[in-house]
């Protein structure tokens, strides 16, 4: 598995974006495509929520996504004014992955619906993965990063390669268009084998994961997100 640096990749995309989990690379704003007509959505764990912007302070669209803040701003709306310029949402339960599926996708339908250009940053899928099961985090980021690319999204996911068994590293970053290294990160990441992956996904349960491809003509709704994540 060849990185990429974030100049390499042409949007929309959805990227893997690896580095040891105490870093905060610079390729995570390069990868944001930030500009006066993006609108760019956060998501983030309670532990790392943060401060949303002044409104007067931006000049795009910006979104927050908060997982698993527990004690959540009794001010946030249960249902949140998309046409805002600053939206905030939360999902309090870290291992609910439908909500998440759904509150992202949220996001992309209202944004998309007004033509906006959309970039998502999810920090982290290690934080997911404190909380659920690898085959069911695999899951999840296969059927959102399909609901990213059907509304143009440019996209990254931050991984954590040191924490995670080579097979695993290569399977996650097989869905994802293209793999982006931060500086801290070997040029060349460790790669498993056709078969080694092959066999962690009949591990995971081969007809399961077979049913997260949709159509190339179709685009999965939140009921769609919602049921196939749903435990």
């Amino acid at each position: 598995m060849e990185p990429l640096t974030p100049a390499a990749i042409e949007p929309p995309a959805n990227v893997l974006l690896v580095h040891p989990d105490h870093n905060e690379p610079d390729a995570c704003e390069q990868l944001c495509h930030d500009s006066a007509e993006t609108a760019r959505l956060t998501v983030t764990f309670a532990d790392e929520t943060p401060e949303p912007p002044d409104p007067d302070d931006v000049d795009c669209k910006r979104g927050l996504l908060t997982i698993g803040n527990v004690l959540a701003d009794s001010r946030a709306e249960s249902s949140p004014d998309f046409g805002a310029s600053v939206v905030t949402d939360s999902v309090t339960d870290p291992t609910d992955l439908g909500a998440i599926g759904v509150a992202v996708s949220r996001f992309c339908k209202h944004w998309s619906e007004a033509d906006e250009d959309i970039a998502v940053c999810f920090d982290s899928l290690d934080a997911l993965l404190r909380h659920t099961s690898t085959e069911e985090v695999f899951q999840f980021a296969h059927v959102l990063t399909n609901r990213l690319a059907n509304v143009g999204a440019y996209a990254h996911f931050h991984f954590d390669p040191t924490r995670h068994e080579d097979r695993v590293v290569s399977t996650f970053g097989a869905i994802f268009d293209e793999v982006v290294a931060d500086d801290d990160t070997d040029e060349s990441l460790p790669e498993a084998t056709d078969e080694e992956v092959a066999d962690l996904l009949a591990e995971w349960d081969a007809d399961a994961s077979a049913d997260l491809e949709p159509a190339a003509d179709s685009e999965a709704t939140d009921e769609e997100i919602a049921r196939t994540l749903g435990r």
